[in-house]
């Protein structure tokens, strides 16, 4: 049985790299962001896993696409990106993906990153757990 793995986070366009909200992320640039974000969806899949890559915008318009995309298909986890759940101003963001994913992906496991530039995640599967750190 293939994994299904949704990643949603902000697109690289609508980030403000100069925002306090986001020079928490030392380094981070619209480049590094792309590179990490095709690495990681690259990564995943060189693991096995079915990826969608969701990138969406702030605030309702982001939180209105990543339903749409949790009600197109089953997805076994859901990883939400450091951008939308660290930054303090993307909170009601956060919490919208999360309900959708609850209510639109019953049992789905959610995934979650340390910070911008590197995914370390569990998927947990029944009784196994899948474990992959990509750097």
């Amino acid at each position: 049985m293939t994994v299904t793995v949704i990643q949603i986070g902000l697109h690289p366009d609508v980030i403000d790299y100069t925002s306090p909200d986001f020079t928490q992320f030392p380094g981070l640039t619209k480049d590094v962001l792309c590179k990490a974000n095709d690495d990681n969806v690259a990564g995943l899949r060189a693991a096995g896993y079915e990826v969608d890559n969701c990138l969406i915008d702030l605030g309702d318009a982001g939180a209105e696409k990543a339903r749409k995309w949790l009600a197109a298909k089953h997805y076994d986890a859901v990883l939400i990106g450091a951008g939308v759940r660290l930054v303090a101003s993307n909170t009601v963001l956060f919490e919208a993906i999360v309900n959708a994913a609850h209510t639109l992906q019953p049992g789905c496991r959610f995934v979650f990153n340390q910070r911008c530039f590197r995914r370390c995640f569990s998927i947990g599967l029944g009784a196994g757990l899948v474990s992959m750190t990509i750097e």
